[in-house]
C-alpha cells in the first residue's frame, strides 16, 4: 500500500467533507460559500481519488492494487477524515492544507528522484 495513495485519498475525502452540507454548516468556511469553489473542490476530489487509485496500482499492480485500494485505502481515508472532522474540527482546514502540501512534496520528490536516477 502506497503512502502517497492513502494521503491523496485522505485529502480527497476531506475535500468532499468540506463541501458537504454538514461540513459547510459545522466548519463555517467562508470561501466555500461560492458555488465555483464548491464545484471545483468536488471535481478535484474525484481527480485526487483517481490519482490515488493510479498510484496504488503502480505500487501493487492492477489486480491487487484495485482491491487493496478499495478495501484498505478508501476505507482508511474515510475513517481518518471522520476522525479529523469530529475531533479536530477547529484545525480541519489547516490539516487539509498540510496534508495537501505533504502529498505534493512527496510526489515531486518521487518524480525528481526518478528523473535523476
Amino acid at each position: 500500500m502506497s503512502l502517497v495513495a492513502i494521503l491523496w485519498a485522505v485529502v480527497a475525502m476531506m475535500q468532499l467533507c468540506m463541501t458537504s452540507q454538514i461540513g459547510m454548516k459545522k466548519l463555517n468556511n467562508n470561501f466555500l460559500a461560492f458555488n465555483h469553489a464548491r464545484s471545483s473542490l468536488k471535481i478535484l476530489s474525484f481527480i485526487f481519488i483517481g490519482v490515488s487509485l493510479y498510484l496504488n496500482c503502480l505500487d501493487n499492480g492492477v489486480s491487487v492494487g484495485i482491491i487493496s485500494w478499495f478495501f484498505l485505502i478508501i476505507t482508511s481515508a474515510f475513517f481518518l477524515q471522520i476522525l479529523f472532522f469530529y475531533h479536530f474540527k477547529k484545525w480541519f482546514f489547516l490539516i487539509w492544507i498540510f496534508l495537501f502540501l505533504l502529498v505534493v512534496y512527496y510526489l515531486l520528490t518521487h518524480i525528481f528522484n526518478n528523473i535523476i536516477v
